[in-house]
Order: structure tokens, then C-alpha cells, then sequence
């Protein structure tokens, strides 16, 4: 396993953790305080705003991509001026056609929807400048200072959101609008952090051809990004126009669960992976870059593929735990959500030879297909079974496109898929699942306690089983005991260095 991919993995580990415990605990307490119906209209706002940044995402993405070579020909002033340029026209052309567009349909939406989605905008706008700054950070692998700044938005934007909403009475408007104030009061930091000293954003620096080279490779997956998000988000609209929002609510809370548990080992791989497959590369070439494709595979399914396992098993209890009685027939979706995010996040090893040749297209066409055939889907069968048949639907469209991006990727780059670890993988998985539902049905503890224990369990019997399989090699399991002692050592300076750039 490459050591420095694996440094990075564990240095964005607190970055992801922490939002997801975050997200977690957010479940419970916006559950037992707002009606489904409340919540249902929450997911729609979210929904619509991840419209906009998927626009904006483009740009990022480009940061990524050329920020290495910008590096290493000395010229990252006039990347600089470039990126935040582009990125300060294209917020705020998003932000005014969202708000034009907003104000025209005042009419036609209920009076609740269309304040929680006024509110949205301002997060949408403070969020845009978060994320090309984070890129940066990414790209100049500064994980520690991206994880201080991820941590904080998280926290702090959850904190401030609960208090505006329950103590100040702005009820769950205050969920957007804690995470917009908390974001705004970190970008003179992150800006200094992000930057290089003394960088003055001057527009004669801005350089045609990084502006040609970022609209070429970020404006195609525009396209499919939007079309990502019509695979991931689009059945709340569906499910609000031929259901109720009771139902999207009730549907949003038991697919965030599922999504936001699983979601937080596959953002974490993409985080890591990302840049370090740049730099593998651009400076080691094609042979490395398959072996470490293949690396990063191999511990993505060793460490995703018991979530989908215990989780399904365990849905009932776990939607029971966090969401409450008034959701818990929401938790027959739960297997489905998490085993189409396991594919999603499989799909995005077969990017990445397509990547560094800079051929989005195909990445665009899958993910179109895939969300065509989502919106196809759903119009077909949510009016007669509701959520359950979003989500079912979900599911099959990720299939298509891990198929879809595995078959334009066969002859540019070739790798070596891990068969043996997933077999590994699903046999460690079988056995815990085994004996967590042994632990689940004779347990006479509190609900959450149960949890906790089938948990714990699960943990117990799957590395394990996997040691036992043979799986991992002693120099390996030296190589990770060495990380996690140096993240955890690394983990105690993220505040000080955070602070003294």
C-alpha cells in the first residue's frame, strides 16, 4: 500500500469523522423537534442547493487537476488570479439567477418553502468561496489545515444553526442560517492559510490559457455533475409532487442515515485519492498510477463493505435510535441506500484514467444516462409505491453507472480490480452479519445500548476474520500501525498550525 496515500487517508480522517458524527447526532435532535412535513421541506431547500454548487463545481474540480502542474512551473500567482476570478463571476452570476429566479415563482411556492429557500442562498453564496478555498488547500496537500476548516464548519455551523433555531425562534430556517454565518466568519483564515503570503489578486495576472484549459476540462462535468445530482436528489421533487412532503421527510431521514454513514468512508477515500493520484501521475507514471488504483480499491471494499452488511441488518433499530417512532417505517429503504452508495463510490475508481488522460466526456455521458434513466425511473414507479420505489430505482441506476464508466474506461487505462479482497470482504462481512443479528434478537438492553453493542460486535469478528483470511501482510499491518500513530500525534498540533500561517 502506498505510505503516503495512506498518511493522507488518516490525516482526512478527523475531516470526515467529525461531519459525520455531526450529521449523525443533527438526525435525532431535527427528528423529535420538527414534523416530517417541516423536515421534508429542509431536504428539498438542501436538495436545490446542491444544484447550485454542483454549477460551481467545475471549478474545483479544475483546481485539482492543474494546480500540480501550475506548482511546479512556478506559476501559482497567476493560477491564483485566475481561479478566484472565475470563481467570484460565477457565484455571483449563480446567486443572482437563483434569487431572479426565486422571486418569479413566489407564487406558485408554499410560503414556508420559499423563506427556508430564501435563506439557502446566503449559504449558497458564503459556501462557494469555502469550497474554492478548501480545493486549494487539497491540492497543496495542507490536510491538516483542510481538516481544521472542514471540522469547523461542521461543528460550528451545527451549533450556531440548533441555537438560532430552538433559542432565537427562527426555527429551521436556523439550520441554514447558522452554517452560513460559521462559514462566513472562517474565510478571512482559510484565505490565509490557502494563499500564499503576500498574494495580491491582481486581474491583469489572470493567464487565457488556464482559462481555457479550466472551462475545457471543468465545464464538461457540469453536465454530469448535474446529472449526479438528478441520480442522488431528484426523488424528493418526484416524491413531493405525487406524494406529500410527510413522505419526503420520512424518506429524506432514513436515506440520510444510510447515506451519510456509508458517505463518510467514500468522501473520505475521494479526499485522499484525488490529489495523491495527480502527483502519482504526473511524477511516477502509468504503471504506478494502476497500482495504486488497485491499492485504493482494495482497502475501499475492505473497509465499506461491512457498513453496507451491519447497517442493512440493523436498519430498524438504527432508524428507531435516531429518527424516532414518527420515522421509523422509513427504514425498509435502508439496504438499498447503502449498498447504490457503495457502488457510487466504486464507480469513482474507474474515473480515474479518464482523468489523468483529461477525458471528462464519457464521465459526463455515464452520469447522464445514469440520471435520465433515474428521472425515467421514478416517474414510473414512485406514484404507485412511493419512497420505497426511489429508492429501489436509486439502487439500479448506480449499477448502470459503475457498468456504464467501467466499460468507456476498458482500453485507456487498465488496472488490476481486487477480487480477492472483495471475496475477503464479503465473507468477514457474512460472519459479522451472522453475529450481529444473533446480538440484536437476544439482547434485552435499551435500543441504543443494543446498538452500540451490535456494533462493537461487528468490529470484534470482522478484522478478525479478515486477519484469519490472510488478507493483510505484516508489513502492512506495520504500515498502519505507524500512521495512526503518527496522525494521532499530528492530530494534537492541527489547531497550532492552523493558526500560525
Amino acid at each position: 500500500m502506498n505510505n503516503g496515500f495512506l498518511k493522507d487517508l488518516l490525516k482526512y480522517l478527523p475531516a470526515q469523522v467529525t461531519p459525520g458524527i455531526v450529521g449523525l447526532v443533527s438526525l435525532p435532535i431535527v427528528a423529535r423537534v420538527f414534523l416530517p412535513s417541516d423536515y421534508g421541506y429542509y431536504n428539498l431547500v438542501t436538495a436545490t442547493l446542491a444544484v447550485l454548487t454542483t454549477l460551481f463545481g467545475w471549478l474545483p474540480t479544475s483546481i485539482l487537476r492543474f494546480y500540480p502542474a501550475y506548482a511546479r512551473q512556478a506559476r501559482l500567482d497567476v493560477f491564483n488570479a485566475t481561479v478566484i476570478h472565475l470563481g467570484t463571476i460565477a457565484m455571483l452570476a449563480l446567486t443572482g439567477l437563483y434569487y431572479v429566479v426565486l422571486l418569479a415563482t413566489r407564487a406558485w411556492l408554499p410560503a414556508k418553502l420559499w423563506y427556508l429557500l430564501t435563506a439557502g442562498g446566503l449559504l449558497f453564496a458564503v459556501t462557494c468561496a469555502f469550497d474554492l478555498l478548501q480545493c486549494t488547500l487539497r491540492s497543496k496537500r495542507f490536510v491538516g489545515h483542510y481538516s481544521a476548516f472542514a471540522i469547523w464548519q461542521s461543528v460550528a455551523g451545527f451549533s450556531l444553526g440548533i441555537t438560532l433555531a430552538l433559542v432565537l425562534g427562527f426555527g429551521i430556517a436556523g439550520l441554514l442560517l447558522g452554517p452560513a454565518l460559521s462559514i462566513a466568519a472562517a474565510l478571512p483564515l482559510l484565505w490565509t492559510n490557502a494563499m500564499e503570503r503576500g498574494t495580491r489578486i491582481r486581474f491583469r495576472k489572470m493567464d487565457m490559457q488556464a482559462v481555457r484549459a479550466t472551462f475545457a476540462y471543468g465545464l464538461p462535468l457540469v453536465l454530469g455533475n448535474l446529472a449526479a445530482w438528478v441520480l442522488g436528489l431528484s426523488d424528493r421533487y418526484i416524491l413531493a409532487m405525487f406524494r406529500t412532503s410527510t413522505e419526503v421527510g420520512l424518506y429524506a431521514l432514513s436515506y440520510n442515515i444510510a447515506d451519510k454513514s456509508l458517505m463518510l468512508l467514500v468522501t473520505l477515500f475521494m479526499m485522499a485519492s484525488g490529489p495523491f493520484s495527480i502527483h502519482v501521475w504526473e511524477n511516477s507514471g502509468e504503471k504506478a498510477s494502476k497500482e495504486f488504483v488497485t491499492d485504493v480499491t482494495r482497502f475501499y471494499l475492505l473497509l465499506c463493505v461491512p457498513p453496507v452488511v451491519g447497517l442493512s441488518i440493523l436498519s430498524k433499530l438504527v432508524v428507531g435510535v435516531l429518527g424516532g417512532p414518527a420515522y421509523v417505517h422509513g427504514h425498509t429503504i435502508v439496504p438499498f441506500v447503502l449498498l447504490g452508495v457503495l457502488l457510487f463510490g466504486l464507480q469513482q475508481r474507474f474515473h480515474y484514467g479518464l482523468l489523468f488522460h483529461q477525458k471528462t466526456g464519457p464521465i459526463t455521458l455515464a452520469i447522464v444516462i445514469a440520471g435520465v434513466l433515474k428521472v425515467f425511473l421514478n416517474l414510473l414507479f414512485v406514484p404507485r409505491y412511493g419512497y420505497f420505489g426511489a429508492a429501489v430505482t436509486t439502487l439500479a441506476c448506480y449499477a448502470v453507472l459503475l457498468f456504464l464508466l467501467i466499460w468507456f474506461s476498458r482500453y485507456l487505462f487498465v488496472w488490476r480490480f481486487p477480487f480477492r479482497s472483495l471475496l475477503h470482504a464479503v465473507i468477514a462481512s457474512g460472519v459479522m452479519g451472522v453475529a450481529i443479528h444473533v446480538v440484536g434478537r437476544l439482547s434485552h438492553l435499551p435500543a441504543a445500548a443494543t446498538l452500540l453493542l451490535c456494533i462493537g460486535v461487528g468490529m470484534g469478528v470482522y478484522f478478525p476474520v479478515l486477519l484469519a483470511l490472510g488478507e493483510f501482510s505484516s508489513q502492512e499491518l506495520r504500515d498502519l500501525w505507524l500512521a495512526a500513530r503518527r496522525m494521532l500525534a499530528g492530530m494534537q498540533s492541527v489547531g497550532g498550525t492552523a493558526g500560525s500561517r
